[in-house]
């Protein structure tokens, strides 16, 4: 993209993406438009703090910045299918390989099913000191964010998953934990 558009991946996604959905403190590069008194720092599981990494170049599949409100009109735009063509909506909604676990992805998403018919898009990441995963409901416009700033992060995923998704956040536990 960046060969054919004579762009750079942070231009093109601001171009594209930050500024029409008003992504204000959202970049792939660490410039001076971040605010460090509001970046949350990483650590361990034993409490150390990681050293800030600021990153120079842009990687699409790694290292956004970025906070709650922003990723949340990101993905409220994705559920309601805004800015992509139909044919990418049902790409990234529709099975397009099958994990070992039972769920299967779609174009940038995990897709889960559920017993009552309806299916959710979840996407995660980690880094150093960073454990995020997002579940979303297109159908009917509900959504959890998690992000977590400790390498173990992860282990309030159940919790919250059960607490605020309920009998689809066990459905979720099911999948990730059969073997």
């Amino acid at each position: 993209m960046e060969s054919k558009f004579e762009k750079s991946l942070n231009e093109l996604a601001t171009d594209l993406i930050f500024e029409p959905l008003s992504m204000d403190d959202t970049e792939y590069i660490w410039n001076t438009s971040v605010d460090e008194t509001r970046f949350a720092k990483g650590y361990d599981n034993q409490g150390n703090s990681y050293e800030t990494i600021k990153n120079k170049t842009p990687n699409g599949a790694d290292d956004l910045l970025t906070t709650i409100e922003d990723y949340g009109k990101f993905l409220v735009s994705v559920m309601n299918g805004n800015g992509v063509s139909e044919k990418v909506f049902a790409d990234m909604t529709t099975h397009q390989v099958e994990s070992t676990k039972g769920k299967h992805f779609g174009l940038g998403f995990e897709i889960y099913d559920f017993k009552d018919g309806q299916y959710a898009l979840s996407h995660g990441g980690a880094d150093k000191g960073a454990q995020a995963i997002i579940f979303i409901f297109p159908e009917t416009k509900n959504g959890l964010i998690i992000f977590t700033n400790v390498d173990d992060g992860y282990k309030v995923y159940e919790k919250l998953l059960v607490h605020y998704l309920g009998t689809k956040g066990k459905e979720v536990m099911a999948i990730e934990t059969s073997e």
